[in-house]
């Protein structure tokens, strides 16, 4: 009977692991679940090593393309109408509001938005 060293080195040099256990008659059921676990976790290694890199290609793609907008004081600006952003709403349906003057600039991104007529606009 083989050892489960040599059933390892094998299972190393042959690629298919039906065809390992195939090869060695003497291979109990036990190491026949322990070498399909061993494959598992190289398969399930190698996945994960390339969804990896796949979400990092993505991304960099993503960052390549995407130009931040920078808005100042007094430019007209459109609202995007998060109520309309469903699955199933209509073609021809308005999916923005506005327009909408930007009063004052604050930190990371956010505005303060005045409509068109100079009345506040109400915090969403």
């Amino acid at each position: 009977m083989y050892g489960l060293e040599a059933i390892l080195s094998i299972q190393c040099e042959i690629s298919s692991l039906k065809l390992t256990i195939d090869l060695l008659p003497n291979t109990s059921e036990e190491e026949a679940c322990f070498l399909e676990l061993i494959h598992l976790d190289e398969t399930h290694r190698d996945s994960a090593l390339a969804n990896k890199a796949h979400k990092e290609r993505i991304k960099m793609q993503y960052d390549r393309n995407f130009k931040p907008r920078i808005f100042s004081e007094g430019y007209l600006v459109l609202l995007y109408d998060q109520e309309v952003d469903k699955l199933g709403a209509e073609k021809f349906e308005l999916m923005w509001i506005g327009p909408y003057i930007v009063k004052l600039v604050l930190e990371k991104g956010s505005y303060k938005l005045v409509e068109y007529d100079g009345i506040p606009l109400k915090q969403l």
